[in-house]
């Protein structure tokens, strides 16, 4: 028994061996399919390792346009000689680090390394095997001031770096071309100490290939254009409000124009009076008008906006309508609120509604940017904020009268009784609405109504952002000043309907 059991073992082995070394002979491997040009390719059948690493028979001549990109940078592979990269693709080791389109164009993606081959589409043996790096996302440092005078102190910020999220700029060299015009101090701060034109560069204690580098103007304030926020940080909040400071009082006077670089996130208006809208970076121009040409009367002012502030916007939006009380026309309907919207020379009292909410920083998701009352009306009533106080059709629909009491916010429509008009409810009692309006006079003015009146035709209420404290109240409007004029009204003209 024991020796038909060794027999049996013995016969089972053999088979096994036989069949395991008849694969190994009868098997042909696929050398292009299993070939590798980054590592050795082994035989799915055997497992055996074929060889070494897949070598060109003719080396492809290309290269990179450098040995290493940072996170969402690209580079080029260049074949030499050659303007059509359709006759070649590529094959990437690891494509969580880099990917590459059709042009031969890499895009880094993560930090690592990866090796890449560039192959001749029909020749598969003429190739080339590229490596690169990518290394953290280079950050972004800059100044406030694109331009300070001598003495003046301004923080350096460091944006875009995510891969060293805790960094400080304790991990920067900072280094100037010059050397003479700014310097550090210990808070790593720059200070003016002379005048010229100087490159800051910031480079990585960690990395010398992280860096970053802005330039900064310093110049004499009374013969240059120097401008800064309410403050040498240049950091703001949502919802704040601010004048830019001027440094030179000759340019208070002259005829400075202002702009922002995005008006999403902060908008200046033509006396450079900014209102934040919602965070990121901003950049707040100003330029002299009158010096066409002149570099030094043109200037930058670079805003941070981090967080919010909670306003009451009811109020702002008045405040912001009062501030242009007594604005005149200059000509036939031309104002800063037609030039603004843009559509100067026509009839401007929605415009001016539309200039006063959009300098106070609210959003035309609440309330349309509009010319025309009938628009205006339209679009208030069709997002469910109108409230008719009459019959009123708009396209065959009618909207039926209600009994609301406006309230301060508010905007009305004149449309009944041959009217075509809009402003601003400052205020009502039980009898009369207090407003402000454009285009009422030639001018912008404060007009009582009363409540009764024909032409008034409906007010939309905004859906205003949330504010928890107590609501600016506005009843002055009605009272009576010390010498007995009211606040309402310096005059017993009518308003002029549009």
């Amino acid at each position: 028994m024991k020796k038909f059991k060794f027999i049996f073992i013995f016969i089972i082995m053999f088979l096994l061996v036989f069949t395991f070394s008849c694969k190994k002979k009868t098997h042909t491997h696929d050398y292009f399919s299993e070939a590798s040009y980054f590592t050795p390719p082994v035989c799915k059948t055997c497992g055996e390792m074929i060889g070494t690493v897949l070598q060109p028979t003719t080396l492809l001549s290309a290269h990179l346009d450098r040995d290493y990109i940072s996170v969402d940078a690209t580079c080029r592979i260049n074949i030499d000689d050659v303007y059509d990269f359709s006759n070649y693709e590529v094959v990437i080791e690891k494509d969580d680090i880099i990917t590459c389109n059709e042009f031969g164009v890499i895009t880094a993606l993560s930090v690592g390394k990866s090796k890449l081959a560039v192959v001749n589409k029909t020749d598969k043996l003429n190739f080339i095997v590229l490596e690169i790096e990518v290394i953290t996302k280079q950050p972004i440092a800059y100044c406030p001031y694109a331009r300070m005078d001598k003495g003046y102190v301004a923080p350096i910020y460091i944006e875009n770096f995510d891969d060293l999220k805790e960094s400080s700029l304790n991990d920067f060299n900072i280094s100037f071309t010059k050397g003479n015009i700014v310097e550090v101090n210990a808070n790593n701060e720059l200070v003016a100490t002379g005048y010229g034109l100087e490159t800051v560069v910031l480079t990585s204690k960690l990395d010398n290939r992280i860096t970053s580098k802005f330039q900064i103007e310093v110049s004499d304030a009374s013969t240059s254009l120097v401008i800064r926020g309410k403050d040498n940080t240049g950091l703001a909040k949502v919802g704040e409000q601010f004048q830019m400071i001027v440094a030179n009082d000759l340019y208070k006077t002259s005829s400075l124009s202002w702009s922002s670089s995005n008006n999403n996130i902060a908008v200046v208006n033509t006396e450079g009076f900014v209102t934040i809208k919602q965070e990121g970076d901003v950049t707040i121009i100003a330029k002299d008008e009158n010096a066409i040409g002149d570099t030094t009367k043109i200037v930058t002012y670079t805003i941070t906006i981090k967080d919010k502030i909670e306003v009451d916007y009811i109020a702002r939006l008045i405040h912001t309508a009062l501030a242009e009380n007594g604005t005149h026309e200059e000509g036939n309907n031309r104002t800063k609120y037609g030039e603004w919207y843009p559509n100067n020379g026509n009839a401007w009292c929605a415009m001016f509604v539309s200039w006063c909410w959009y300098f106070s920083g609210l959003s035309n998701d609440i309330l349309v940017k509009y010319q025309g009352c009938s628009a205006g009306l339209q679009w208030c009533a069709e997002n469910g904020i109108a409230n008719f106080v009459q019959d009123f059709t708009i396209n065959d629909v009618l909207y039926h009268k209600t009994t609301y009491k406006p309230v301060s916010g508010d905007i009305v429509f004149f449309l009944s009784n041959n009217a075509s008009h809009t402003g601003i409810v400052i205020y009502s009692d039980d009898t009369y609405l207090y407003t402000i309006e454009g285009n009422t006079s030639d001018q912008v003015a404060i007009k009582r109504w009363l409540l009764s009146d024909s032409k008034i035709t409906a007010y939309a209420h905004p859906k205003y952002p949330d504010y928890s404290g107590t609501r600016e109240d506005f009843s002055w409007i009605a009272q009576p000043k010390g010498n007995g004029e009211y606040w309402w009204s310096n005059s017993g003209e009518k308003p002029k309907l549009d």
